[in-house]
């Protein structure tokens, strides 16, 4: 274009377009960093959650930037001195800068929120450059004159390149300048760039005259005059500004406009300053006053802070870790892999400890080893990945776990010491059963046979000299028979086969009974057993209830020498108490314990027979167990005992009085089936049968009491069978073998010296009735008149 420049304009432009871009790299620059310091307050926001106020700096770089740039470019369009007149259109003008602004605003967001990607400079400095080229050439379109405008090639393409150029650095400086002198310098090379492009895109516009006066076009209402210096106005033109004073104006509006920004921009810092420094302050004051160690690591390992609960539990002072790998703080394996893992995390993502935590062993500085807990925090700054990690010392709890271990350990182990000891005895116990349950059957045998040879005899030798020798034997077995009865009923509460029948009925008869029958033999020992009386009703047993009686009464009999001995009922609330109470001998405080344990005599050393065997008490406890009620014994020595036994208590109701009717032998004699595989036994029980006037047939086995019958063509009136026979045959099994021949039930006695729990138990299964040797002839004679 002919014509020259204003140098002073061109200055002014040229100052205006470094102000702008030192603007817009501050801006620029603030709005990605801010100004906390990374290492001391961690920024909790990841990438997708950036601060409101990074958005507003990155505008206001934008508009610094665009306005620099298009008053720049008007400006120098204005310091260019042609002798023709030169008009703007309003329009285009206020386009280009609108073009300026928009493409400034677009290349620094994409790069703000894309600077990780490797083509976002270049694709954006492409497009800005381009953005800023048509800023330039639309306001160059705006220009009103009575020449046509044409532009050179080549000038043109040079004037992209360096807009292109221009716009690539400036926003590569725009997020790399740290400090002042650099975004000063980046500035000044921003400057001369957009100075450079503007001025070759000028250099390459050429102007012709217009040939043809109808092709000029009048000047629009939307047009305004720079007229040059020399012009005057008159009466029939309109008043225009000069250039200088238009492109002065230009220039201070700029200046004013891009000095309100920084200004801005500086107390924006400030305030945020501020308050980084005591965000800075408190998280300061959380991290040093924390019990726990909190280390702040770099994405390469590289420690950045250390607190004071870090120094004590490790050992070192923080300026001898901060700026050295946190390596340094890990024993093997840990510290080979710890850099590896890093590396991999970054490279894949797969978290080991990143978010989740885990137990690791810390390396403190003499040497130690302790484990930790360590859970690890990530966060960014800018681009910067940073770590956090809060640890704990767990020495204490793993001390703690392991003596709940070693306790659990030494629990189990009593445990099973125990369980061995109550297996043991259990053991022991079933020993001492089956023990007594052999031995009372081996002495049950002979004495079954003595049983019945003494009553056969005694029917062939009544009022003979030697009856009463005979009478003497017999109240000899009568004794051994109540001691194994006594080990049988030991027995048979040991199985449970033993089933209490709980129902209501009237104390006062039981009692009654009882003091009659004992009075006799109290008479006897010189003592006084006296009985209270009472209407009382209870819910028990009423057979086990009286055997517990029994056994109570015939103790305090055995141990009073003199005195008195009181058999009551007691009303206590809601229940009963029965009362045996003694003037004897009496019973020491510690061993009221040892006198329910079995054949335990505390007064019988010499094991005399006629104070009992010590099982009395046994079967009193046991009894009293199976049907809830409560033992209480309360003894003073040398003055006496007293036992007491707790009941419930039932609602009276009126009762038949029982009428006895005498029981009188049947005349017809039936046939009996005795199977037993002790001959003696056989031989003695035939005897006395066939005294009875019974027709027997004895046997062995069970077939051979088959064969028998099967000859005689009869079926039998009663089957009497031993439990044991022989080749390891039962009573059981031989009384259903008589029945398959018989084709019919008939009654049936199993008879046994085994006091065995599981051996009672089968014979009660099978419905049979059980009686245990040594059974008395009268007995017998009862069984064997209720079943015919």
């Amino acid at each position: 274009m002919p014509g020259h420049y204003d140098p002073l304009l061109v200055a002014l432009s040229y100052v205006i377009a470094v102000f702008g871009g030192y603007v817009a790299l501050d801006l620029a620059h603030h709005s990605g960093n801010g100004t906390a310091n990374p290492s001391i307050a961690p920024n909790r926001r990841g990438d997708s959650e950036r601060d409101p106020g990074d958005g507003r700096r990155l505008a206001s770089a934008a508009l610094a930037l665009g306005a620099g740039i298009w008053s720049m470019h008007f400006i120098g369009m204005l310091a260019y001195r042609s002798d023709i007149p030169i008009s703007y259109d309003a329009g285009l003008t206020a386009l280009s800068f609108l073009l300026a602004v928009a493409v400034s605003g677009a290349g620094l967001f994409a790069v703000a929120r894309n600077r990780p990607r490797r083509h976002t400079l270049p694709v954006a400095g492409t497009l800005t450059g381009l953005g800023i080229v048509s800023m330039h050439y639309v306001g160059m379109a705006g220009m009103r004159m009575d020449m046509n405008l044409s532009y050179d090639v080549i000038l043109v393409a040079v004037s992209v390149a360096v807009a292109i150029v221009a716009s690539t650095v400036a926003l590569w400086l725009a997020f790399r300048t740290q400090r002042p002198l650099q975004r000063a310098a980046g500035a000044v090379l921003l400057g001369l760039g957009v100075v450079t492009m503007h001025y070759t895109g000028m250099a390459a516009a050429g102007m012709e005259p217009i040939t043809e006066v109808s092709t000029a076009a009048p000047d629009s209402m939307g047009a305004y005059h720079a007229m040059p210096a020399h012009a005057m106005t008159s009466s029939g033109q309109r008043m225009a500004l000069s250039p200088s004073l238009l492109a002065i104006m230009t220039g201070v509006g700029t200046l004013l406009l891009l000095s309100l920004a920084m200004l801005s921009s500086l107390l924006d810092r400030r305030q945020q300053a501020e308050r980084s420094a005591e965000q800075e302050a408190r998280y300061r004051a959380i991290v040093d006053t924390a019990v726990d160690p909190i280390i702040l690591i770099d994405d390469q390992g590289t420690v950045e802070s250390f607190n004071h609960a870090a120094e004590k539990t490790f050992g070192y002072r923080a300026d001898e870790v901060i700026g050295r790998n946190v390596n340094m703080l890990m024993p093997e394996p840990y510290r080979s892999a710890h850099d590896g893992y890093l590396d991999r995390y970054h490279r894949t993502g797969e978290r080991r400890i990143v978010g989740i935590g885990r137990e690791v062993e810390g390396l403190r500085k003499d040497g130690s080893t302790f484990p930790l807990d360590l859970s690890v925090g990530e966060w960014h700054v800018g681009r910067r990945r940073m770590y956090t990690g809060i640890m704990r010392d767990i020495t204490a709890r793993k001390a703690a776990e392991e003596a709940i271990l070693r306790a659990r350990d030494e629990a189990e182990a009593a445990r099973i010491e125990a369980v061995r000891a109550r297996d043991d005895a259990q053991r022991a116990d079933r020993a001492k059963t089956k023990f007594l349950a052999a031995a009372s059957h081996d002495l049950r045998q002979p004495l079954q046979s003595l049983f019945f040879f003494a009553h056969a005899l005694s029917d062939k030798l009544q009022d003979h000299p030697t009856s009463p020798l005979l009478a003497s034997m017999t109240d000899s077995l009568n004794g051994l028979r109540v001691m194994l009865d006594s080990l049988l009923d030991v027995s048979r509460l040991d199985a449970g086969v033993v089933k209490p029948g709980i129902t209501d009925f009237a104390l006062g008869p039981l009692l009654d009974r009882l003091a009659e029958e004992y009075r006799i033999r109290a008479t006897e020992s010189g003592l006084t057993l006296r009985h209270v009386p009472t209407s009382a009703w209870t819910s028990s047993d009423p057979a086990l209830l009286e055997r517990i009686l029994r056994n109570l009464i015939e103790n305090a009999i055995r141990y009073t020498e003199r005195g008195h001995i009181l058999v009551g009922c007691l009303h206590r609330g809601g229940t009963l108490r029965l009362a045996v109470i003694d003037q004897g001998i009496g019973i020491p405080a510690d061993r009221t314990g040892d006198i329910f344990q079995e054949f335990i005599q505390l007064a019988n050393p010499e094991r005399d027979r006629r104070k009992g065997l010590g099982l009395g008490l046994a079967i009193v406890r046991r009894l009293a167990g199976l049907l809830d009620h409560e033992v209480v014994v309360r003894s003073t020595p040398g003055r006496g005992s007293g036992f007491f036994l707790d009941l419930p208590t039932a609602v009276p109701r009126p009762v038949p009085k029982p009428v006895r009717c005498p029981t009188e032998l049947p005349d017809a004699k039936g046939l009996i089936v005795v199977v037993d595989d002790d001959t003696i036994i056989l031989l003695s029980m035939r005897a006395m049968l066939e005294e009875w006037g019974y027709e027997v047939v004895a046997a062995v086995s069970a077939d051979e009491a088959i064969a028998s019958l099967l000859n005689l063509g009869r079926q039998p009136a009663m089957i009497v069978a031993d439990y044991r026979l022989r080749e390891g045959r039962t009573g059981v099994e031989a009384i259903r073998d008589i029945y398959g021949v018989c084709g019919v039930r008939v009654p049936a006695v199993v008879l046994t010296g085994d006091t065995d729990p599981a051996r009672i138990a089968e014979v009660q299964r099978s419905g049979h009735r059980l009686i245990h040797k040594p059974v008395s002839a009268p007995m017998l004679r009862e069984i064997l008149t209720s079943a015919a």
